[in-house]
């Protein structure tokens, strides 16, 4: 598999922890504080963007 396919699932795998406010076993909880919301929304956000330049890039000619 190419190099870019094993990055593409690790920061799946990343978003996917991230949004499910999981955390290690002992680590300190800030799955529900307002730093860890922005920081969901910022995420959200730059996967739309990087989504919609991506989508519109490939419909350039």
């Amino acid at each position: 598999m190419n190099s870019f396919v094993w990055l593409g699932l690790t920061v799946l795998l990343v978003v996917g922890v991230v949004l499910a406010g999981l955390g290690p076993k002992g680590g300190k909880p800030v799955g529900r504080t307002r730093l860890m919301k922005v920081a969901r929304v910022v995420l959200i956000a730059g996967i739309i963007l990087c989504g919609a330049l991506g989508v519109f890039s490939a419909l350039r000619p």
